[in-house]
């Protein structure tokens, strides 16, 4: 049944999210601030660089989830350029998945995609990442709606997130790391594709679109009245990084209802050199600045070759980075919404409950 994504979030799923947090966190808390992140590469560590699932590079360990106060993720099914002398292939999406799936049922403390949590434990979510893929699929109509038939199928198995482009241009949009900017943004089955997710209550993810892609989807948006998220992206006014998002974009992502999850590689945090905590902090204090608290998340890009400041080196950091956000005067109100809430609005309305 397609559903819509927009609509009055579920307080109930909220509550039930946070009321699973160990009694006892890491040292810089008593009881941890609640932790949904928005992007973390596992999938492409187990998957393509023989990484056991529970253990990664060892940024993103199942065992220290709970501790951390980790109560959700975001796991999108990146598949590599090199997958194939044609790029990643439909059939490739299915086995990262198999793969995932396979993984997150033997590993505790993870549950399986879906926004209700079941005796406690990490919730989970799927993503999309670069997927032109898509664009050969055979394409339906449904509900007056063009699509490609798979994602009907992938919105019913927990996709809530789709990012049409990662790092090079593809059949659906152009790239922020395109080294010449595409005379195009969204290419026409892009655009659909866009239309279709918005209809399926998947959200949009524009961290690696072009500037240009960025502001078609959130055009398109704007028409559906659908969120539109940069899962891991930060403010291009404190890093001017292609990669990163100018204050227009920002505030335009704010008013969709979306979300932009703060990025931990230091590459997306300062000018130069190595990001610190204080870069992290100053971050989230702009995104809120100019956003509002209810739009800015946590997207560390954790597990994905990133180069996170010494205190975030892994999951552990997180309560560092909480009390380093209240002690630079962000309201506790505000931190937890950070930290979780404002990521499980877009991810859980009333109607992705389960």
């Amino acid at each position: 049944m397609i559903r819509r994504l927009a609509g009055a979030f579920s307080l109930g799923a909220a509550a039930l999210f946070l009321a699973v947090l160990p009694a006892r966190g890491a040292e810089t808390t008593d009881r941890p601030i609640g932790v949904v992140d928005l992007h973390v590469d596992l999938s492409y560590e187990h998957n393509y660089a023989a990484h056991a699932f529970a253990q990664g590079t060892g940024q993103f360990r199942a065992a220290d989830l709970e501790r951390a106060g980790v109560v959700g993720v975001v796991l999108p099914l990146y598949v590599p350029r090199r997958v194939s002398p044609a790029g990643p292939r439909l059939a490739d999406f299915e086995s990262s998945y198999a793969n995932v799936y396979g993984a997150l049922a033997a590993t505790s403390p993870y549950r399986l995609p879906g926004c209700v949590p079941r005796n406690g434990g990490v919730r989970t979510w799927l993503a999309f990442e670069g997927v032109g893929a898509l664009a050969g699929d055979t394409w339906i109509e449904a509900s007056g709606t063009k699509m490609p038939a798979s994602l009907l199928g992938w919105a019913a198995r927990g996709l809530r997130v789709l990012a049409p482009v990662h790092t090079w241009a593809n059949e659906l949009a152009s790239s922020s790391g395109d080294p010449r900017p595409a005379e195009f943004g969204l290419t026409p089955r892009g655009r659909e594709l866009v239309r279709a997710a918005s209809r399926l209550g998947i959200a949009l993810d524009v961290s690696h679109a072009s500037d240009r892609a960025t502001r078609e989807i959130l055009a398109l948006a704007a028409e559906s009245g659908s969120p539109v998220v940069a899962t891991h992206s930060n403010a291009r006014a404190l890093a001017d990084h292609p990669r990163n998002l100018a204050d227009a974009e920002l505030r335009a992502i704010a008013k969709t209802g979306g979300v932009v999850g703060v990025n931990f590689h230091s590459a997306f945090l300062t000018r130069g050199g190595k990001a610190t905590l204080a870069d992290v902090v100053a971050q989230v204090k702009y995104l809120v600045r100019v956003m509002g608290a209810e739009h800015v998340a946590i997207g560390s890009d954790f597990e994905g070759e990133i180069r996170p400041p010494a205190e975030l080196a892994d999951v552990r950091g997180y309560q560092r980075l909480a009390a380093a956000l209240l002690a630079a005067g962000v309201p506790k109100n505000d931190v937890e919404a950070v930290f979780a809430t404002n990521a499980l609005r877009v991810l859980c309305s009333s109607g992705h409950t389960d």
